[in-house]
């Protein structure tokens, strides 16, 4: 397995940097985000995402998915050709595109919508030769977990479109994960790393979500690892680290921790699979 930080916290550095902090984490290599503000973005990803893929090659590391900005799901807009034949020409295999949000109104409109969106996201993949993965996140989404990834997704080619499941948003919505891993089956490819909780706010009477270390939240880390491991999944394991109240020397320093956390359950629940 492939132990990737997502840059999505890395928003001030040039890769030089991006390149050092993730040898001090233990990581393998980026999950590039590929963002406006970023130092490669959706305007120059063409010629800056082959360099910078090349410097982290050079560096040891590997690149092995970009995700592009949240809004990105229409497959009609310039930015989701232009990522596609970026990721083609660095020789990246996983592109995450934006989500479909939910609405207030009737459901089969807005999965009819979607579907016909992923359609053209599986001609661009297939032209390309990428693979698009949908990522499934708590809230209004249409990819809210597997299932409802499922229903999206069902009809589309397994070589253009895949499944990128998140254990911590899983957790949040009460759908196990074992069943999102039987649902994903062979479509599975890229797996995120974030444990969450709900956590009460004093005085407030509304819950919010609280990305904690891993081992901490709702997650059963152990459970996830034996079912890659017996799936003999290989894929990328991509660290969000969304610990919003962690300046970023401190940020960095728990990722570490989590990395080490998982490398260590993965060795355990190996050796039981």
């Amino acid at each position: 397995m492939q132990y990737i930080y997502f840059t999505k916290t890395m928003r001030s550095l040039d890769v030089g940097r991006m390149i050092e902090e993730l040898k001090k984490m233990g990581a393998d290599g980026a999950d590039l985000c590929v963002r406006d503000g970023y130092v490669v973005n959706p305007a120059n990803a063409k010629t800056e995402l082959p360099r910078a893929v090349e410097q982290f090659k050079r560096a040891g590391l590997v690149v092995p998915m970009i995700s592009a900005p949240t809004g990105l799901h229409n497959p009609e807009d310039p930015a989701a050709e232009a990522l596609c034949a970026a990721c083609h020409d660095a020789g990246v295999p996983y592109l995450k595109p934006g989500y479909w949000g939910f609405r207030s109104g009737p459901f089969e409109p807005q999965l009819t919508a979607a579907r016909k969106e992923l359609e053209g996201w599986q001609r661009l993949a297939t032209r390309f030769g990428v693979k698009c993965c949908l990522h499934t996140h708590s809230g209004n989404y249409l990819t809210v977990n597997a299932s409802a990834l499922y229903l999206v997704a069902q009809d589309s080619d397994p070589a253009a479109i895949g499944f990128y499941l998140d254990p911590g948003h899983l957790a949040l919505n009460g759908e196990p994960i074992t069943m999102a891993l039987s649902i994903a089956g062979s479509r599975l490819n890229i797996v995120a790393i974030k444990d969450l909780m709900w956590e009460r706010v004093p005085g407030d009477a509304v819950r919010r979500v609280r990305c904690v270390p891993l081992g901490e939240g709702f997650v059963n880390w152990r459970e996830m690892m034996r079912y890659l491991h017996a799936e003999k999944y290989a894929g990328p394991l991509t660290f969000h680290s969304e610990y919003e109240d962690l300046g970023e020397d401190a940020l960095f320093e728990q990722t570490r921790k989590d990395i080490a956390y998982l490398r260590s359950v993965e060795q355990a629940t190996s050796s039981a699979a």
